[in-house]
């Protein structure tokens, strides 16, 4: 989905965000590519491509942990991005 410096802002991908941002305030961490996976019933290689657009767009950071984990950069950001749309980089 990624093409010419464009991410699409899909409303996976906001799913993904809210379930992230909730999941943090509960347990005080974010969770992983599984936890996300397992209670959106997506599969986790689908979530780690929409996290990888994210990311593009500056709405999470990666960490090198086990499987793998991201962190909400600022919900604020989030916001202001429509689902959607092309971004360009």
């Amino acid at each position: 989905m990624t093409s010419n410096g464009r991410v699409f802002y899909s409303p996976q991908i906001k799913k993904i965000l809210t379930f992230m941002s909730k999941y943090h305030k509960e347990h005080e961490a974010y969770p992983k590519l599984n936890e996300i996976g397992k209670s959106l019933n997506v599969s986790k290689q689908r979530i780690g491509v929409l996290l990888k657009q994210a990311e593009q767009l500056g709405l999470v950071q990666s960490h090198n942990y086990f499987m793998r984990k991201y962190s909400l950069n600022n919900l604020a950001k989030e916001g202001k991005l429509k689902v959607n749309n092309y971004y360009e980089l």
